[in-house]
């Protein structure tokens, strides 16, 4: 890929700004915020876009941060780039309300869909962290950061699999792991809710053992007054009950033919007797007095005698209700007891199925399982593509570290975790013991091979952002010299002359773009 030339319509600082591009080497210069990292940030969103972010993250993300305080609206601009042998022209426009963006192939016309992914695959699939980590990098950025790790891990795993870029083992990875979370978390509350339903059933079933054993009481209470009326009846208490009403009733009866015959004997007594006694009426009227008065006296008996029938009829239904109300409450205590005894047992079973749920495999434990074994199978799979890719990885970047020192460090040692250590030849060297100039020319040689594994489909330019503080003259002019001859594009931003130099001094060509915040054109 060559960008040929880009167009800043307004993006930050800049304004209405063009630059045209060479092939080859183009440094940037300008003095400190004259707009050269806004460059940089204007090509990286012109291929990948500007991810808004929410929140409190929204005031100081990209978007916000480039967002121009006039005409805001035109928040954007064009890019020319040739990549595999058809020019595009690339257009987008940034701002939130009117985001749009095109992409022309100027050779044949034919007008591409960005959003359907058209630009991503004129860009070969070459992720925004793999240009972030390999081809582009930014001011205090030089060195590699965990996202390339990923990516190459990533790469490899594809490469030695199925070839399909998207595989990404660093968040299947992270995806496991967060599912197994989740299960695990549902094991956990899964389980406190069983041994709350567990108290919870305990409870009941103790309050239904207190139910019962009161109703067994109160049974028992009902039996022992049912007992003492059985034995009342065995002693011929009902009996003699019975034989006392029959004898009220049959004395009753006889005290009503009494009477009826003390008033036939009085009737007849004054009526045949009183005239033969002396006297005239008088002994008819005395026989008469008698006779009332013993009707009196009999008719006092008797309703004596029907009140105390009376009495032990009430005795009798008294006796018979309390006896039936006895056996009423017995047989509803027993049906109670029996309703009682009934839950007890669904409790008890309740309780057993809630044992069962602790102690048996749950379905989740069974998911996890799983997932550990998917984990491991990836880690053993990591481990055996990194001993067959990685030393392809390995192998590339000591021959770049071994140009870029002039052979002073000829070999890059790298485990699977991509930790290195440096072999001199007569003994190994971590990274902690190097100085940092080392360091950034150890990280550097790594971008430069993992670009190459990464992006080999398309030869992206190498563009550096004032990352080369840490270099003295000889190593910067060693990197130069490295880069003219993979005969690539290169884009150098830099506020400092020496680069231009050491340029001139190898005789390595190069175009100058002057950069200032503004308007108007940087060529020189």
């Amino acid at each position: 890929m060559v960008i040929k030339r880009l167009k800043i319509k307004n993006f930050g600082k800049i304004h209405d700004r063009n630059m045209d591009f060479s092939p080859g080497m183009n440094v940037l210069y300008g003095e400190n915020e004259s707009g050269k990292t806004t460059t940089y940030t204007f090509l990286k969103s012109m291929f990948y876009g500007i991810q808004r972010m929410r929140g409190k993250a929204a005031r100081t993300d990209v978007y916000s941060t480039y967002e121009p305080w006039e005409n805001p609206a035109d928040y954007g601009g064009t890019l020319w780039f040739e990549n595999g042998g058809k020019n595009f022209r690339l257009t987008r426009n940034f701002y939130k309300n009117d985001q749009k963006s095109e992409l022309l192939c100027e050779d044949d016309g034919e007008l591409l869909d960005v959003e359907k992914g058209d630009l991503d695959a004129v860009l070969g699939g070459v992720s925004e962290i793999v240009y972030e980590n390999t081809v582009s990098v930014g001011q205090l950025k030089s060195v590699t950061g965990q996202e390339l790790i990923r990516e190459l891990q990533n790469y490899m795993a594809s490469y030695q699999g199925t070839g399909d870029s998207t595989v990404d083992l660093g968040r299947t990875m992270q995806f496991l792991k967060m599912t197994r979370k989740g299960f695990q978390t549902q094991i956990q509350k899964q389980k406190k809710e069983t041994e709350k339903e567990q108290d919870k059933i305990a409870a009941g079933m103790e309050y239904l053992r207190e139910e019962i054993d009161s109703l067994q009481d109160k049974k028992k209470e009902v039996s022992s007054q049912e007992s003492q009326f059985q034995m009342a009846e065995e002693n011929n208490g009902a009996v003699i009950l019975d034989e006392r009403i029959g004898y009220l009733q049959r004395r009753l009866g006889g005290f009503f033919l009494i009477m009826i015959l003390t008033a036939v004997l009085t009737l007849g007594t004054a009526v045949f007797v009183g005239p033969l006694l002396p006297g005239g009426i008088l002994p008819e009227l005395l026989i008469v007095a008698a006779g009332l008065v013993l009707l009196l006296l009999e008719f006092r008996s008797r309703r004596g005698c029907a009140a105390e029938l009376e009495k032990r009829r009430r005795m009798k239904a008294r006796w018979m209700q309390k006896q039936e109300k006895l056996r009423w409450n017995r047989e509803n205590l027993e049906e109670a007891i029996q309703e009682k005894e009934m839950a007890m047992e669904n409790l008890q079973e309740d309780y057993r199925e809630a044992q069962e749920k602790i102690y048996l495999p749950l379905a989740e434990e069974t998911e996890i399982d799983a997932i550990n074994l998917a984990m491991e199978t990836i880690e053993k799979l990591s481990v055996r593509i990194h001993d067959q890719m990685g030393e392809r990885l390995r192998r590339r970047t000591s021959e770049i570290l071994c140009e870029i020192t002039e052979g002073k460090y000829r070999e890059v040692l790298m485990d699977a975790g991509f930790h290195m250590t440096i072999n001199t030849g007569e003994r190994t060297v971590p990274l902690a013991s190097l100085s940092r100039g080392t360091l950034e020319q150890i990280y550097f040689a790594l971008r430069m091979a993992a670009g190459e594994l990464l992006c080999g489909r398309e030869r992206f330019p190498v563009i550096l952002d004032d990352v080369f503080g840490m270099y003295d003259e000889e190593r910067l002019a060693a990197v130069l010299r490295w880069l003219h001859r993979q005969q690539r594009q290169v884009i150098i931003s830099t506020c400092h002359k020496r680069e231009m130099e050491i340029l001139e001094r190898e005789g390595i060509p190069f175009r100058k773009i002057l950069v200032a915040a503004g308007h108007g054109s940087g060529q020189e």
